[in-house]
């Protein structure tokens, strides 16, 4: 007798028996008990999860003596035919080889005919998608009035290749990649039943190794019975089908956590030297460091990894080895590096760089350790640099805080003023704890408003960009500083009267408004007056000496030891700077 596959032999028969789809099952056995069953099915998925074994299953519930069932019987003479493929009610057509309109046109001159010996005549076209486009029309009217004894089942892998006429005139069910838990269930079922054992390392190679497919982790299991061996292992399984063990993977993944960028690299050369193909080796580390991620992440929550339960035990177990933030930094650049890897003609040699990289990273501080070292900077009576990993401090960084003219000091830390946003339970800001330096607000300025005058021609440019046909109309005019910081004022000479009448405008007046809003972080008003620009320009060049001042003031304050010990510290930018007496004001 020849001998039959285990993908022939452990074909489910009953709806429980299918391994991954009970979304589709549940809905086909309600569908019978309640005679609501459509003409026409679409079953749609990978390859090997169980489209035509379902259809199979489908037409024994409607054909069973003892039906129409949920339950086929297996036994009477109709379900034994469909199990066997030899029902003359159940035609089974393959779309690659017949997929001619021609092979349609016969296919509709039998549907008129009753069936022999079942309830209904079912046609079951697999890889449906291959059919032409002339076949699919002439199928289009017997499928959507097709006789009452008359049911068609469509199988394909690629459901966007038909029609759209076609597809609704069909019930549609996508079928899922069945879990790899599922999987190695399944596997170890038929083992008992065919009395070999199983290491579970070798079961959840099969497993990971079919990708979803039931078909391919029973072809697989075939391959390794064949092997002969008394007892199947991880080792051996993994050497008959060419894969590294997993085993392997959580070494590198020890040596990168570790840094220990020596032993990475040997791991890397016994794979290549043992003949491995780094692309599918690569693509394994991938995932396992996906998995770290996920149980990092997840914690007791297993339901995203895909894996055996004694391997979900392992990756938990190393997951807990080191920081969240470490894992998403690892993952993070090995999955930049592995399309460079794949690509590559020279894989081992991009391969041993990434992971030695990677191994030699040191491991990320603690934002808080980070926020506590800045806050030791900044109570530092002697104004000294950066301690520690930061950096040290250097000549100079005992001097005390700058002044300027005016003999005003400029305050230099985070604003945790009203305008501030809210600490955490920490007592850090949100900027602090987004690795920024906060520097209060420029003099003259009220809390989140920046003065803009001393920037006005470099605005116009700016403003002109967008608004190539209204900027000409404010070029002539000269913005100042009003009664209140986040009023101003554009004054026109009081001979341009037509232009100052231009400027007026409310639409181009709110053009601008946003726009300097934009440019100040808050609302502001705009007025247009028309004077002698003589007393205006005087009033404007005091400003820009006032506004010089203060920026020398902000220049020296950016080069203070403290908060470029900060800017070390965390890697941040400066985003604003605020003098003392108008930091004293703000808080009285």
């Amino acid at each position: 007798m020849s001998y039959l596959v285990l993908a022939r032999k452990c074909r489910p028969q009953t709806f429980d028996e299918v391994v991954g789809q009970t979304h589709v099952t549940r809905t086909l056995s309600n569908a019978i008990k309640m005679d609501r069953v459509a003409h026409g099915f679409l079953f749609s998925g990978v390859r090997g999860v169980g489209k035509t074994s379902l259809a199979r299953i489908l037409a024994k519930a409607l054909n069973c003596e003892k039906g129409p069932t949920p339950d086929p019987c297996g036994v009477c003479e109709s379900c034994k035919a469909i199990a066997a493929g030899t029902a003359v009610d159940v035609i089974e057509i393959d779309g690659a080889s017949n997929n001619s309109v021609d092979d349609i046109r016969d296919l509709r001159e039998t549907i008129p005919y009753r069936p022999a010996l079942g309830r209904f005549k079912i046609y079951v076209i697999d890889e449906v998608h291959m059919l032409s486009v002339s076949a699919f029309n002439a199928l289009l009217k017997t499928l959507e009035e097709p006789p009452p004894h008359v049911k068609f089942i469509f199988a394909t892998t690629e459901p966007h290749k038909i029609p759209n006429t076609i597809l609704s005139r069909c019930q549609r069910y996508d079928f899922r990649r069945i879990p790899t838990g599922a999987i190695v269930d399944r596997i170890r079922q038929i083992l008992a039943d065919e009395g070999m054992e199983a290491d579970e390392g070798a079961l959840a190679i099969i497993g990971r190794e079919a990708e979803g497919s039931m078909r391919d982790s029973l072809s697989i299991l075939d391959q390794v019975l064949a092997a002969g061996a008394q007892r199947i292992t991880a080792q051996s399984v993994a050497d008959l089908l060419g894969v590294v063990s997993r085993r392997v993977f959580y070494d590198l993944s020890a040596a990168l956590l570790d840094g220990d960028p020596r032993r990475a690299l040997e791991v890397v050369r016994d794979v290549d030297n043992q003949g491995f193909d780094l692309t599918t080796f690569s693509r394994g580390l991938l995932e396992h460091l996906r998995n770290l991620v996920v149980a990092s992440v997840c914690g007791d929550d297993t339901d995203l990894l895909d894996l055996p339960d004694d391997e979900i035990a392992d990756v938990q177990r190393q997951a807990g080895s080191t920081s969240r933030d470490n894992l998403h930094r690892i993952f993070k650049h090995f999955s930049e590096a592995y399309e460079e890897v794949a690509r590559s003609q020279y894989q081992r040699i991009l391969l041993e760089a990434t992971v030695a990289r990677l191994a030699d990273m040191s491991e990320l501080i603690p934002a808080d350790d980070l926020i506590a070292r800045l806050e030791a900077l900044s109570s530092d009576p002697t104004g000294g640099g950066p301690r520690g990993p930061a950096g040290g401090g250097g000549p100079g960084s005992g001097s005390g805080r700058s002044r300027g003219a005016a003999g005003r000091t400029p305050e230099a830390g985070v604003d945790r003023g009203s305008a501030a946003p809210a600490e955490s339970a920490t007592g850090a800001s949100k900027a602090e704890r987004e690795g920024t330096v906060e520097i209060p607000a420029p003099h003259g300025s009220p809390t989140g408003v920046v003065d803009l005058t001393h920037d006005w021609e470099k605005l116009l440019a700016e403003f002109s960009r967008s608004h190539p046909a209204k900027s000409s109309i404010f070029e002539r005019g000269l913005l100042v500083l009003g009664e209140r910081p986040d009023a101003f004022v554009l004054r026109f000479d009081e001979r341009d009267q037509f232009t100052a009448q231009r400027a007026r405008e409310p639409e181009l007046q709110r053009e601008l408004a946003a726009f300097l809003a934009n440019r100040a972080g808050a609302p502001v008003t705009i007025r247009v007056e028309c004077c002698d620009l003589k007393d205006t320009t005087t009033l404007a060049r005091e400003r820009l000496e006032e506004t010089e001042r203060t920026r020398k003031l902000i220049d020296e304050a950016r080069e203070h030891p403290v908060v470029k010990g900060a800017m070390s510290t965390f890697g941040g930018t400066i985003s604003r700077v605020q003098l003392a007496e108008d930091a004293k004001q703000e808080k009285g």
